[in-house]
């Protein structure tokens, strides 16, 4: 019969389980949280983009063409103006003068007004902060933002400029010049196209500032002109800027840039200033829409580093084409959103390094009431019951888990009173062994019972017989499970005991022998205590026998009991009843004594027939471990002589054997026995047939 082992089935521990599935949910989840964050942040950053490109359209298209709009009208209402017209002639100088600085002083993105005439005559006021510095000196100017106007008259040699300046009480003060406004292209365009012009882009003739010019033809001749320095305008866009190194720049069609931002300062932190090849790069893709008219965006590559081109063509501003367009680096364009996502990736990663750490927390909390619950029912399997700590958690199921085990291990605690744990454990190992049938094996069998049960039941309430039952098995069940006997069954006041099954016990005969010295001490040190306490004392006779028996599984189906047939127990029984006739304690047949006769002090008793049995059986008692034999010596040297004499026949010299023995032991009950007997046969005669064994009539 093989044990059948458990199929093992390779495992991970519970955290590194719940962790893995924590990974397999969260890291995917939060990649996707963090993608659709990513191109929630592009998309919004795209739509800022086109937000800032719209309202830089918006800020130019204001600027250019309502503003230069707005400039038309007011220089078309001054042409109107009786005061500026040609035939009005110098005398009007004054009031025009006037209303020059007048303009300014309404529309600040105006840098100079100004008019010419057929005959060259030339007024000007002009904002002295938009000329260089060296001009200013000239002006002798008291402050930068100072208005100067000046008067250019005159022809040939003679034409001298004459200038003042606005709120300042010197003198005017003249010089040469030979500054013609016919010439100019904001007069010459005007008069030729007799329309509202724009120039294109060119270093003003007084402050040697690049601008554009808007001039505007009057019906009596002349022109009132306007400028508007790139300046102004460069400081317009460069608030509009998407990102601190973004380029923009405004195109009137041509292959001049009207107005292009500055390059960053090399100091400035996050600078690029090797921005050369992007901006050449802007221009020519300008260049090229400029023919398309159309909007466009691109992704090109300048310098190694990429980039993002925005190009809008605006409506026409007095008859010239816009066109605005800005290079984004593209490291910039994503750094919020790369800032965002790192953020949100950082953000996460503590977020999941916390839910991990508290996974981890929780699922060392669960494996560790698990593996105390695993470690529990395990000893529980052993049948060791000795742990009754219950297992505590704050999880409704571990908790649930663990109170079943509880009430488990206190059933079967209980249920292991009545089942031995040698035999329930061989049943866990080998199942198949719990079906009817057994093994033949040779067994050494215990059969207790107590002197006078009955006349002491009667005289006991059954409430106080079985509490001192009760103790009673206690103390032999201690000695038999100690010295690992199995319990058979229990018979009134009866134990029936065996040892080497379930288990195999190669040394099965001395443990039994053993238990057998221990369970009688037990039974008179229990004895003594109740004698002591005014009770009836129970006296303990045990009957010893090992031989070959049939042990497994008998009964029904349905209930079965797991015990022995054979021979040996009813001898073990006729044992333990014989220990009446010779008033011994234990009583041990040959087949348990030699065996053993090198462990243990053996008195033989006798050589018997039973009753009802034609079997010669010797019998001994045991007297204690044979690290006694000291104590027994000179007793068991007279009554080994006087059982010699009693065995041949001379009863005479036994009698005086035994007399002596007695006499060392006065209590010796198997002395007296004897004295008695060689008393009877002395008076009666030698039997006939004399072999030496007694044979008993009645059990």
């Amino acid at each position: 019969m093989t044990d059948s082992k458990p199929a093992t089935t390779r495992s991970v521990p519970f955290s590194i389980t719940l962790l893995t599935l924590m990974a397999l949910i969260v890291v995917p989840l939060a990649s996707a949280l963090l993608w659709l964050g990513w191109h929630a942040v592009d998309v919004l950053e795209q739509r800022s983009v086109n937000q800032r490109m719209t309202a830089l359209d918006y800020a130019v298209a204001t600027t250019l063409t309502d503003g230069l709009h707005t400039i038309s009208s007011v220089g078309l209402t001054l042409a109107e103006a009786p005061s500026f017209q040609f035939a009005a002639g110098h005398e009007a100088d004054d009031e025009r003068r006037r209303q020059l600085v007048a303009v300014l002083g309404r529309h600040p993105a105006v840098a100079a007004a100004f008019v010419g005439y057929p005959d060259g005559h030339f007024l000007y006021a002009g904002r002295l902060s938009e000329f260089s510095a060296a001009r200013r000196a000239e002006f002798a100017a008291p402050t930068a933002d100072s208005i100067v106007v000046r008067t250019v008259d005159g022809e040939g040699e003679a034409r001298r400029e004459t200038w003042t300046i606005v709120g300042s009480s010197g003198a005017p003060r003249s010089r040469h010049d030979t500054y013609d406004p016919r010439k100019r292209p904001w007069y010459t365009e005007a008069e030729a196209k007799h329309a509202p012009v724009l120039t294109e882009p060119y270093r003003f003739a007084w402050s040697t500032e690049a601008g554009i010019s808007a001039g505007l033809p009057m019906h009596g001749g002349g022109v009132i002109g306007f400028d508007f320095t790139l300046g102004t305008l460069s400081r317009l866009m460069g608030d509009y800027k998407i990102t601190p190194n973004t380029i923009v720049l405004i195109s009137m069609g041509t292959s001049d840039v009207l107005i292009e931002t500055d390059p960053c300062k090399a100091g400035d932190e996050g600078c690029f200033p090797q921005d050369a090849a992007a901006r050449q790069l802007l221009r020519k893709t300008v260049l090229e829409d400029s023919e398309r008219g159309q909007r466009l965006t691109l992704d090109v590559v300048a310098a190694g580093r990429d980039y993002k081109i925005f190009v809008h063509s605006l409506p026409a501003a007095l008859g010239r084409p816009l066109t605005i367009a800005a290079a984004v680096p593209v490291e910039e364009l994503s750094a919020d959103s790369r800032a965002l996502v790192n953020r949100a990736s950082i953000l996460a990663g503590i977020a999941i390094t916390l839910a991990a750490l508290a996974v981890l927390v929780t699922s060392l909390l669960v494996a560790r009431s698990t593996a105390r619950l695993a470690a529990k029912t395990d000893r529980i399997r052993l049948l060791d019951f000795s742990d009754t700590a219950p297992v505590k958690s704050h999880i409704t199921e571990i908790l649930r888990l663990s109170n079943a085990i509880e009430r488990m291990r206190e059933a079967l605690e209980v249920f292991g009173r009545y089942v031995s744990k040698d035999l329930v454990g061989q049943i866990m190992r080998s199942p198949d062994t719990a079906g009817l049938g057994g093994t033949r094996r040779d067994l050494t069998v215990m059969f207790t019972d107590i002197e006078g049960f009955s006349r002491i039941s009667e005289a006991i309430e059954p409430e106080l017989l079985t509490s001192r039952l009760s103790r009673y098995f206690e103390a032999l069940g201690a000695a038999i499970s100690g010295n690992r006997g199995m319990i058979d069954k229990y018979i009134g006041d009866s134990v029936m005991a065996f040892w080497n099954a379930p288990e195999p016990d190669p040394d099965h005969i001395a443990n039994a022998v053993r238990a057998a010295l221990q369970a009688a001490d037990a039974s008179r040190k229990l004895a003594d205590k109740w004698r002591q306490r005014g009770r009836s004392p129970f006296r303990t006779r045990i009957g010893l026998h090992t031989g070959p028996a049939l042990v497994g599984n008998v009964g029904a189906r349905e209930r079965i009991n797991y015990t022995l047939v054979g021979a040996v127990a009813n001898q073990a029984s006729r044992l333990e009843g014989l220990n009446k006739i010779y008033g011994t304690d234990i009583l041990a047949s040959g087949e348990v004594a030699k065996p053993t006769v090198s462990r243990f002090v053996w008195r033989y008793i006798d050589r018997v027939v039973a009753a009802g049995t034609t079997e010669v059986l010797e019998i001994y008692e045991p007297l204690g471990e044979i690290t006694t034999a000291g104590q027994h010596a000179q007793f068991l040297e007279l009554w080994r002589t006087a059982h010699d004499a009693y065995d041949t026949g001379k009863f005479g010299p036994a009698l005086t054997g035994f007399e002596a023995a007695q006499a060392l032991r006065p209590d010796d009950a198997p002395c007296r026995t004897f004295i008695e007997r060689c008393q009877q046969l002395i008076r009666d005669g030698l039997p006939e047939g004399w072999d030496g064994a007694w044979h008993f009539d009645r059990k």
